[in-house]
C-alpha cells in the first residue's frame, strides 16, 4: 500500500490557539486532497510525528503552527529526502514571512500542494543545533537567558518581552567582542551581533534585513556601542530593518563561516532559545532542506514593497 502524498503536523495550541481554530477546516481540505492529519498534544512531538512519517515514506510533510513547529519538524525530517511545507498558524511566522507564504494557513497550503519543490538553506552552530533564523550575541541573548521555562502565549508574550528587555537594557554591559567573516577579523565592543539565516526572527525583528534563504551565505550585522537612550529609540528601526541606513558605524557583512568569542562567560541565542556560549563557529549549510514553495513565493523580493 503506497504512503500518502503528504501529511500535516498540527499544533492546536500555536499561535495563541489559532492552530485549534483552523483544526476542522485542515482536517477537510487534508482529507479532500488524499493527506493525512496528525495534531500534536505535547511539545517535542512533532520531531517525533515527522520522523515516523518520513520513515513511512512519506515525501512532504507540513508543519502547521509556529516557528518551534516548524523546527520541530524539520528536526524530523533534515537529512532525508523528505520536503517541508509550512502552514503559518503561530504568532510571529518569521520563517514564512521571509519566504513570503500566505499568511492565512488554507492558502498557504493550497498553494504548496499546487507549488513547485525546492531547497532553502540552513545555518549550524558547530557542536550543537541546526537553526533555520538567526544566532544572537549581545543584548538579546542577555534578555533571551532571562526567559521563563514556560513561553507565554498570545499578548502575554509580547509584555514578557517587552519587560526582560527592558530589564537588560537596565543591567547590561557590553564587551569586547572578536568575529571573523570567511577568517577576516573584526574586534569591536558593540551592544549586538546578529548571525542570520533568514530575515526575520523573535518579535519579527529584521536586525538582517538583506538574509535571504536561498543565497548559500550568512548576514551579519554589528551594532555599535550607544547608550541606553539611543538604543531605546532604535528599537523600531531594527523591526523595519532601516537601522543600516539610520544608526552611524553599523557594521554588515556576508559569509559562510562566521566565529565569534569574547573574554567573559556570554550565552547564545540560537532561533528561540539559549543555545550554548561562546566561543562558537556557525557556518552556513547551503540548500540543506527541501521545501515545497507556492510558485509565486519569492523570498528575494522585499515584503513591505509588495
Amino acid at each position: 500500500m503506497n504512503p500518502p502524498p503528504f501529511s500535516v503536523i498540527l499544533n492546536p495550541t500555536s499561535g495563541a490557539r489559532r492552530g485549534e481554530r483552523f483544526l476542522e477546516e485542515v482536517r477537510a481540505l487534508v482529507q479532500s486532497r488524499g493527506g493525512v492529519l496528525r495534531v500534536t498534544e505535547r511539545a517535542g512531538q512533532a520531531t517525533d510525528l515527522a520522523r515516523k512519517d518520513q520513515q513511512a515514506g512519506i515525501t512532504l510533510v507540513f508543519a502547521g503552527g509556529g516557528d518551534d513547529t516548524v523546527r520541530e519538524v524539520i528536526h524530523g525530517i533534515f537529512g532525508s529526502d523528505c520536503r517541508l511545507g509550512i502552514l503559518p498558524l503561530g504568532t510571529f511566522n518569521n520563517l514564512a514571512s521571509s519566504l513570503l507564504l500566505p499568511h492565512h494557513p488554507l492558502e498557504a497550503l493550497l498553494g504548496a500542494l499546487d507549488g513547485q519543490d525546492d531547497h532553502i538553506d540552513l545555518g549550524q552552530v558547530d557542536g550543537g543545533p541546526i537553526f533555520t533564523e538567526s544566532v544572537g550575541v549581545g543584548i538579546d541573548s542577555e534578555a533571551w537567558s532571562l526567559a521563563p521555562e514556560q513561553e507565554p502565549v498570545g499578548i502575554w508574550r509580547w509584555l514578557t518581552g517587552i519587560r526582560l528587555g527592558l530589564t537588560t537594557l537596565s543591567t547590561f554591559n557590553p564587551q569586547h567582542l572578536r568575529i571573523t567573516v570567511d577568517g577576516h577579523p573584526i574586534v569591536s565592543q558593540l551592544m549586538q551581533v546578529t548571525v542570520a539565516n533568514a530575515r526575520f526572527f523573535g518579535a519579527g525583528i529584521q536586525m538582517a534585513p538583506h538574509a535571504r534563504l536561498q543565497d548559500g551565505l550568512l548576514d551579519v550585522c554589528l551594532i555599535p556601542l550607544m547608550n541606553k537612550l539611543q538604543l531605546l529609540a532604535s528599537l523600531p528601526l531594527f523591526f523595519s530593518g532601516r537601522h543600516l541606513d539610520r544608526i552611524p558605524d553599523v557594521i554588515y557583512h556576508q559569509g559562510r563561516e562566521i566565529e565569534i568569542s569574547a573574554r567573559r562567560d556570554t550565552p547564545v541565542r540560537v532561533d528561540g532559545v539559549i543555545g550554548g556560549r561562546l566561543p562558537i563557529r556557525i557556518r552556513v549549510l547551503p540548500r540543506a532542506l527541501g521545501i515545497r514553495l507556492p510558485h509565486r513565493a519569492d523570498s528575494s523580493q522585499d515584503p513591505r514593497t509588495i
